[in-house]
């Protein structure tokens, strides 16, 4: 983990007030600073972009932290199976 992802990590732990234990991945892409949150799946992440300095898109990423409200995310994990099985169930067709 670079320096700039461990200092953006801090800022997520305290504005959630949690520990974020995704991936993440914080970069200058040339144009603008650029944060891959890996919230549930590693090839959707939660993208933040942001065109100024490294300082202010720390301030940024605190505030979007806020606005966001990322302390209140969830994901669950379902795994459905059928009540039944295969060779009773009849199609009609």
């Amino acid at each position: 983990m670079t320096e700039l992802e461990q200092e953006i990590l801090e800022i997520i732990n305290t504005e959630i007030d949690g520990k974020y234990i995704g991936k993440l991945r914080a970069f200058h892409n040339g144009v603008a600073w650029e944060l891959r949150l890996y919230l549930d799946r590693w090839f959707t992440p939660v993208i933040l972009s942001f065109e100024g300095t490294e300082e202010e898109f720390k301030e940024f990423i605190r505030q979007e932290m806020k606005t966001r409200k990322m302390q209140k995310t969830k994901f669950y994990s379902i795994n459905r199976y059928p009540i039944v099985p295969e060779s009773n169930l009849k199609c009609d067709e």
